[in-house]
């Protein structure tokens, strides 16, 4: 019986830890892989990070979330890769937006910006300055409109 009260304390204790509860946050773009400080330099260079917000769990980092001091937020996956683009206010930085996606941007939708930019292992998802999101597969083909 001691065996099972044990078991169910520690158990949830293990999630718990597991899931989180280890973030850190910093203003210190050291603590940042070099490709992000790389990225954040080449796209958003006159804009000061705000703070960095470092995921983890328990055993490595999961992402970085950088907030700028202009509310631009970028997240980065653990080695780097920038996962998500968020820019309300502004629009995300043509050079980051892959050239087939802009030319249908420019010719389907020509008065708006790109504002919210998510990537992931299968597809880009972009949402415009409307609230029009388009997505789109890593080749740039166009998969679905959700208005």
């Amino acid at each position: 019986m001691k065996k099972i009260n044990h078991l169910t304390i520690i158990l949830p204790l293990l999630f718990i830890m597991a899931c989180g509860g280890n973030d850190k946050i910093t203003n210190d773009t050291n603590m940042l892989p070099a490709s992000s400080r790389q990225f954040i330099s080449d796209y958003f260079k006159d804009i000061p990070v705000s703070h960095i917000q470092i995921e983890k769990n328990l055993i490595w980092i999961s992402s970085y979330d950088v907030i700028l001091t202009d509310g631009t937020n970028v997240e980065f996956n653990r080695k780097g890769e920038w996962k998500e683009i968020k820019r309300h206010s502004h629009p995300i930085p043509q050079a980051i937006i892959p050239e087939v996606i802009q030319n249908h941007i420019k010719k389907n939708y020509p008065s708006n910006r790109v504002v919210v930019m998510d990537k992931d292992i299968r597809d880009y998802e972009i949402k415009l300055d409307n609230g029009l999101e388009v997505k789109f597969d890593l080749k740039g083909n166009l998969i679905d409109i959700d208005y």
